[in-house]
């Protein structure tokens, strides 16, 4: 883990574009899990054996609600402390030579700061990962239509709430490619589900991309389909890792039942406006 804090390191990637790094194959209930957060802070959320033997000064996790059984140390990489000269950088470093000492292996996205464009970047050990793409063309597909009612209110009563309910579930289901959302959708008996009303056919593109994508990246997909000529709702989905050790707006997150951490976006080109659905799982700050 020390090479995470090397000076060297935090000059070259860290400091020159934004670095997101997660320790893979670890779970956030379980583990001790490791993260740069693109904005310069290393995350450790250990379990109480390792901040007891590490000794640096960190903060009790709001999750497990169990008091004492984990805790979270937060490192501003880019803070003048963090020179090698420095009493803090020594303890730290020397900390994590004698008790993080294991091999540790990352998912690493390196992108450039302003559009997000992955930046090839040449680490001892390190080899690359392809996103991987999906694409899909679904026919004869059952839209719900977004009105007036539901992008033009000011006050949000139950029904809002339940409409909108209804659209990010639709969502989800067109993201996933399900045939609940097909005009010949499956036997009642089999699927209780029905498209929320009014809705018309229509064929979809879905688009899948997974892998460790950055914000920027996301955001500028996001402002180039919102800006273009097409006349019909856009949809975006985005999912987080549900072992990431922080999720929207960098709140603290955490793992229950399960670690859903992911948010829905709908776009409205004649509306010109964005409906935006969060979700996350029970043990999340933004919960």
């Amino acid at each position: 883990l020390s090479d995470l804090i090397d000076p060297g390191f935090i000059a070259n990637y860290v400091k020159r574009n934004t670095l997101v790094a997660l320790s893979a194959d670890r779970f956030i209930d379980a583990d001790d899990v490791f993260a740069i957060d693109g904005r310069g802070t290393l995350i450790l959320s250990v379990c109480k054996d390792t901040y007891e033997t590490l000794g640096l000064v960190g903060r009790q996790a709001k999750f497990p609600l169990q008091r004492d059984t984990r805790y979270v140390i937060e490192i501003d990489l880019l803070a003048d402390c963090m020179d090698p000269m420095k009493k803090y950088f020594q303890r730290i470093k020397s900390r994590f030579d004698a008790v993080l000492d294991e091999p540790v292996e990352f998912l690493v996205g390196f992108y450039d700061k302003q559009s997000g464009t992955p930046i090839t970047f040449d680490l001892p050990g390190a080899s690359a990962v392809e996103l991987q793409s999906e694409r899909h063309h679904l026919q004869g597909i059952s839209v719900p239509r977004i009105d007036n009612e539901l992008v033009g209110v000011s006050k949000r009563s139950d029904v809002w709430v339940e409409q909108a309910q209804e659209l990010f579930e639709w969502i989800g289901l067109a993201a996933s490619c399900s045939q609940a959302i097909a005009s010949n959708a499956c036997d009642s008996q089999i699927s209780t589900y029905s498209v929320p009303q009014p809705n018309s056919l229509a064929d979809i593109e879905v688009h899948t991309f997974s892998g460790l994508i950055s914000a920027q990246a996301i955001s500028s997909v996001a402002k180039e389909l919102a800006n273009s000529p097409c006349q019909n709702e856009i949809y975006i989905c985005v999912w987080g890792y549900e072992d990431a050790p922080v999720s929207w707006k960098l709140y603290e997150h955490g793992f229950l039942t399960s670690g859903e951490n992911m948010y829905a976006q709908a776009y409205v080109p004649d509306q010109r406006c964005c409906l935006t659905f969060q979700a996350c799982g029970p043990w999340d700050d933004s919960s």
